[in-house]
């Protein structure tokens, strides 16, 4: 039963990022990811629901549904609160959209609790933000003392114009454009899962042991994931395919580190790091040399050509003047030609999670997934918080042997694993 509540209807303009995943979607996807905390007790369904009709007030953005309109896609604010959910499917379902509901989904399962979110909405900093102060407010619920003042955003405050704002917008500049990628990357092929079906599997490791082998190999921990995931993959590519189109892999940038912004909203930009069919036979040594010259690129102004292309395309006259249907038609067209089909799979690194001190008492662990992608069946998301870090693949192909070998490299270099997985 939905609880209304006597809000005026407002509506909002998706950021430029958002733009391109409802015209994207089809009726089969959408792009969904989901962020998870791990508590040290069971989760108390009613609390987590009180908690949440407190908490989403603080976050107007995320409190919407999504809106056709002449030319552009809109949000329009919900006039119900959401509802927490016990989780009982697989992760990252496609979200209802054009509904009239929320979204995003609140969900429990013992002692884990989950945001998922339709990728118009926030990216995967706003999605830790948004967890991060609904615990906050749970366990202050449960009677746990909270340093609500550590959170990125306090429920006990009004959300900000900064919060709210377009960050593409606000730093783009005529200082010059990225080229789109014409270069066509290997694609990771196998057995199809039935449908809905999302494989999880998740390797936890300790944060020290792998910063002293990233320090060994004089890289960062991104960089040095990066190079085992194309190293695995390649493996894979020449084990199963003979195509000689290079394994790219797409990492996001959260460009809060470069420009002053507090969006909570959507503002990364990404690099491909391009490793050729020919590097299968270098060392890990050489793929993490390709990695770190790659990552090196990592530029405000670089970054800043990312964003002014992205802008640029939005504003141009001829895209502006495109009712929506012909413009879901061309979106459409160019996510997969000159998005995905620009690389062979993601890795996404959330970072140290940043919470109030007390979270320490009452968090295990976080971990973070990406939903079954329109063309790439394999991706990786990290996270880590405390002592622990977690990358989790999805996948919707029955082969392994991109994780397994993964697996077997990271044991190689000394590492304590412990891997979850919900494959039966």
């Amino acid at each position: 039963m939905k609880n209304f509540r006597n809000k005026i209807i407002k509506w909002m303009k998706l950021d430029n990022a958002a733009q391109i995943y409802p015209s994207a979607s089809n009726s089969k996807w959408n792009s969904v990811f989901r962020v998870s905390v791990y508590l040290k007790e069971d989760v108390n369904a009613d609390l987590l629901q009180k908690a949440l009709e407190i908490v989403i007030e603080r976050f107007p953005h995320l409190d919407v549904t999504l809106r056709r309109g002449l030319f552009w896609h809109y949000f329009e604010n919900m006039q119900t609160f959401p509802h927490v959910q016990e989780e009982v499917e697989y992760p990252c379902r496609k979200m209802e959209i054009n509904k009239k509901n929320h979204l995003f989904r609140v969900l429990y399962f013992k002692n884990k609790i989950s945001f998922e979110t339709f990728h118009s909405l926030t990216d995967g900093y706003g999605a830790v933000c948004f967890l991060n102060t609904l615990v906050a407010c749970y366990l202050s619920l449960l009677g746990k003392k909270i340093t609500t003042s550590q959170l990125i955003a306090d429920y006990n405050t009004k959300s900000c114009v900064e919060e709210q704002e377009d960050s593409f917008k606000r730093f783009s500049d005529n200082s010059g454009t990225t080229k789109r990628s014409k270069k066509r990357a290997y694609q990771i092929y196998g057995t199809p899962e039935r449908k809905g079906k999302l494989n999880v599997i998740t390797i936890v490791a300790n944060v020290q042991e792998l910063k002293n082998v990233a320090k060994q190999k004089k890289c960062t921990i991104t960089e040095l994931l990066v190079a085992i995931h194309a190293m695995s993959i390649l493996e894979y590519q020449r084990m199963h395919y003979k195509s000689k189109k290079p394994v790219i892999i797409n990492v996001p940038i959260n460009l809060r580190r470069l420009f002053n912004s507090r969006t909570l909203r959507n503002f990364s930009s990404w690099i491909d790091v391009t490793f050729e069919r020919d590097n299968v036979s270098k060392t890990l040594d050489d793929f993490v040399d390709i990695a770190k010259h790659t990552m090196k690129q990592i530029t405000v102004e670089q970054m800043l050509k990312n964003i002014n292309a992205n802008v640029k395309a939005e504003n141009n006259f001829f895209v502006k003047a495109m009712p929506l249907f012909i413009k879901n038609v061309a979106l459409k067209f160019s996510y997969k030609r000159y998005g995905e089909g620009t690389y062979s799979s993601v890795i996404t690194n959330l970072g140290e999670i940043k919470a109030p001190d007390e979270f320490k008492q009452y968090v295990e662990r976080y971990d973070c997934l990406l939903c079954k992608s329109l063309i790439n069946t394999t991706n990786i998301a990290v996270a880590s918080f405390n002592d622990k870090i977690s990358l989790t693949f999805t996948s919707c192909i029955k082969e392994k042997n991109i994780q397994q070998n993964m697996i077997r490299a990271l044991v190689d270099l000394g590492l304590n694993l412990t891997v979850y997985t919900n494959i039966m």
